[in-house]
């Protein structure tokens, strides 16, 4: 299912326009381009609703009639003033038959469409958990290790729950941070085993 449109790239993640307002993919998630054949993985890092001019801020249009989803019912111009952006870490790429959890040799363009993955594309990608070095390095809008936990719960969730994998994440993570125990424990406790 096509998701957003790439307004911003370069070597390590993109920026996309969601092409619904206020519907980023969910934090964690993972998310593809294809570009001639080649697919480039990515997981969402961030999530923002913004006015389309920078540094102008939105102001309160609620009166104590009209709030909420109202809002945008009195106000039909705020549709095309607003736009939802999401940001995405890359941690995989693949050409033909053969799937590298590592960045792309090469981003993919301005104004390719971004994809939700399916359950199956998440279980092939996540079966192997070398990506996870990844995301424990990448440079984000919030802290490294919220992004981790999302990450996990997300692709927990999509996987119908699947307990052996969330423990072999665990696992995983337990020997990439084995000397940084706080952030470790910080993900463990988080992490939603059902």
């Amino acid at each position: 299912m096509r998701i957003g449109e790439i307004v911003e790239t370069n070597s390590v993640g993109f920026v996309a326009e969601s092409l619904e307002l206020h519907r980023p993919p969910p934090l964690g998630s993972l998310v593809k381009v294809e570009q001639d054949g080649i697919r480039t993985y990515a997981v969402v890092s961030y999530g923002q609703t913004s006015g389309l001019e920078p540094g102008r801020r939105a102001f309160r249009r609620s009166t104590a009639e009209v709030h909420d989803a109202a809002i945008y019912d009195e106000h039909p111009e705020l549709r095309r003033t607003l736009r939802t952006v999401f940001d995405a870490v890359f941690v995989g790429w693949e050409d033909g038959d053969r799937l590298r959890q590592q960045l792309p040799p090469q981003p993919p363009p301005l104004h390719f469409s971004v994809h939700n993955c399916e359950m199956a594309e998440v279980e092939r990608f996540s079966g192997g958990l070398y990506y996870l070095r990844l995301l424990l390095t990448a440079t984000v809008a919030l802290p490294v290790a919220h992004l981790v936990i999302a990450h996990v719960n997300e692709t927990y969730r999509v996987l119908g729950l699947d307990r052996a994998w969330v423990a072999a994440a665990a696992r995983e993570l337990a020997a990439l941070l084995k000397n940084d125990n706080p952030t470790l424990m910080a993900i463990l406790y988080a992490i939603d085993p059902g």
